[in-house]
């Protein structure tokens, strides 16, 4: 049986200013289990100025929905699920990854309780646009979205990350993206020299992760790098190797994949045969 989605719109509800044209004429998703929630940011919303709403309360629904729509925003509850196709990370991360749909750079507010820092970062690495604490006032829901409407931010796509740029300075046109890219530019560093600090970074940030694989993957690309007597092309293909493999441990580990220690096992092949070349 096909269910069409609860569609909210104008002329259900009094005029209000928009925050963005672009509102009135594409639809907001909203997926929400809770009815009380749900009706409360319903009507925040239409106060925002959104005259387009479609309400689900499965994200299974909510993924068929957006096949059906082309919205212009995606509002999401995140509470404690047991059935792990209601994990609205794993949602955002389904999102992310539908390379050539029409909804995937689509931002993507999610609203919960207070959470650890782990599961904020978590909900960033999947492509999170904002995260919001709940409860909150009326007028920090509409605050976020009229700052997403005009300050919207690139969408990067990368082996590692795809979702709204989260540097909040804006990128720039033909500059480097990165301090480190900028100082070799500059002339204060050299490309080996800031490929070892990288190096250094990457793996600090896996010990701080705690996960035996990734600590690997770090010490991996610290044992290639402090090898290197020049940094050009070839090296930093076995660099975004190690960015690759750490995404994809991260993917299958939030998907509960178990075969994970055979990405880095192959890495570290393909690393022992590069310095074999040498």
């Amino acid at each position: 049986m096909n269910i069409e989605p609860l569609r909210l719109t104008e002329a259900e509800s009094a005029p209000a200013a928009p925050v963005a044209r672009d509102w009135s004429r594409r639809p907001t998703l909203v997926l929400n289990s809770n009815s009380f929630m749900r009706n409360i940011l319903i009507n925040v919303l239409r106060d925002a100025g959104v005259r387009d709403i479609v309400v689900e309360t499965h994200a299974s629904r909510a993924m068929h929905a957006l096949r059906e729509i082309s919205p212009a925003l995606i509002v999401a509850d995140w509470a404690e699920q047991t059935d792990p196709d209601e994990d609205r990370v794993r949602l955002l991360q389904r999102i992310r990854a539908s390379q050539g749909s029409h909804y995937r750079e689509t931002p993507v507010i999610l609203m919960s309780a207070p959470r650890p820092r782990a599961d904020i970062e978590r909900a960033r690495d999947a492509g999170a646009s904002e995260y919001l604490v709940t409860p909150l006032a009326p007028i920090t829901l509409i605050n976020r979205l009229k700052s997403l409407q005009t300050d919207q931010r690139a969408f990067v796509d990368s082996s590692r990350f795809a979702g709204p740029d989260r540097r909040r300075r804006p990128r720039r046109e033909r500059k480097p993206s990165f301090k480190r890219s900028s100082d070799v530019e500059a002339g204060l560093t050299t490309p080996m020299e800031a490929a070892r600090r990288a190096a250094l970074a990457l793996s600090h940030e896996t010990r701080l992760s705690g996960d035996p694989l990734a600590i690997r993957v770090g010490r991996s690309l610290q044992r290639f790098i402090s090898r290197q007597d020049s940094y050009a092309a070839a090296e930093a293909e076995v660099v975004e190797m190690h960015r690759a493999a750490l995404a994809q441990l991260i993917r299958m580990a939030d998907n509960g994949d178990p075969l994970r220690d055979p990405v880095v096992t192959g890495l570290e092949m393909i690393v022992d045969k590069r310095l074999g070349q040498r």
